[in-house]
């Protein structure tokens, strides 16, 4: 019994709320579009498309919405803004936007891993002939993982096994 009352409570809160806002929400289901289908193709990869895409999309909305409030939040304003070639070009764009960060963002992050473990490799090369130079060369080993090595293993047996064509000379 205690559900049902529950929901009847927040129904009859819903609505009244729901219909001081309509004027935002007709300009929040024109702008947020490109949110709804950048959620709907990042299905189960952790919604960061759609979150990027989003607050960029929002952004750009945010202007108009404040026009809207400012303007008198009626429906007239909703419609004069939703009906703003240059407010359609600034939500879309924006979303663009949101969709140019989320596609450029792993590759930069990518090069700059790479560089940092770059340089850090450098770093530690640079302190091992220190080390070698302090305590001999004793202390200096190259490590090579086993997969490496069987790897490097199966290659040379396999370019020695290679059989020759007819007539073809084989390399020495």
């Amino acid at each position: 019994m205690k559900k049902r009352s529950t929901a009847f409570l927040y129904v009859m809160l819903a609505i009244p709320i729901g219909l001081m806002i309509i004027p935002t929400v007709i300009v929040l289901a024109v702008a947020l579009v490109p949110t709804g289908v950048a959620f709907i193709m990042e299905r189960g990869k952790g919604y960061y498309g759609g979150l990027t895409v989003g607050a960029m999309n929002l952004a750009g909305a945010s202007p108009y919405l404040a026009d809207l409030w400012t303007q008198g939040h009626t429906v007239q304003v909703a419609l004069g803004v939703i009906t703003n070639v240059f407010a359609w070009l600034v939500f879309y764009g924006a979303a663009m936007f949101g969709w140019a960060i989320y596609s450029t963002t792993p590759a930069a992050v990518s090069a700059f891993m790479t560089m940092t473990a770059g340089h850090r490799i450098t770093g530690m090369r640079a302190q091992q002939r220190e080390l070698v130079q302090k305590w001999g060369p004793d202390v200096e080993s190259v490590y090579e993982p086993e997969g490496a090595k069987a790897a490097a293993q199966a290659a040379a047996a396999q370019m020695n096994a290679e059989p020759t064509a007819p007539g073809a000379k084989r390399a020495a």
